[in-house]
């Protein structure tokens, strides 16, 4: 979420057509540079400005915007006040996944915990004897992590219990 909302990115961007954003940024506590980066956006897109109407941004939409920027020799800064994104910053990101060919990790991704996927384990009867040793070397292992925390729970039951009758 955005920390300043659109009626105040409009307001200022509108401001900056007859005032410094100097003075702007003195007046309302926002950085110079990004009043002057709302600004321009409300000179390209007007009342439609701050909607980020395709959020989360498709790959797609990443993809096209590289493009755009690198066939049209744009600046970072023009580029994502031309596809009016919340800040440069964005689309620089994209650029360095792109650079380095992460493209995978440009599909959007769910905010919040992801559940986990645990595979479905085979019948025993269609394991191998290696993938039956190493379950059972698993298993063994997460039953001694159980005890030592069923004994964990347990010393610190009795230590509270020795606390309250002394």
């Amino acid at each position: 979420m955005s920390r300043y909302n659109r009626v105040f990115k409009l307001q200022l961007a509108k401001l900056c057509e007859t005032q410094s954003s100097a003075s702007l940024s003195q007046e309302y506590g926002v950085s110079a540079r990004q009043i002057r980066y709302w600004s321009q956006v409300f000179r390209i897109h007007g009342e439609n400005s701050f909607l980020h109407i395709g959020k989360p941004y498709s790959s797609a939409f990443k993809l096209k915007a590289l493009k755009k920027m690198h066939d049209q020799n744009w600046s970072i800064s023009y580029t994502s006040v031309y596809f009016d994104l919340s800040s440069a910053a964005i689309l620089l990101q994209w650029k360095k996944l792109y650079d380095s060919g992460e493209v995978t990790k440009f599909i959007p991704q769910k905010k919040g915990s992801q559940p986990m996927n645990k595979p479905t384990p085979k019948p025993a009867d269609q394991m191998t004897e290696k993938e039956l040793r190493e379950e059972l070397k698993y298993l063994r292992a997460e039953n001694d992590v159980l005890k030592k925390l069923k004994a964990l729970a347990q010393a610190k039951q009795e230590q509270q219990e020795k606390k309250q009758s002394s």
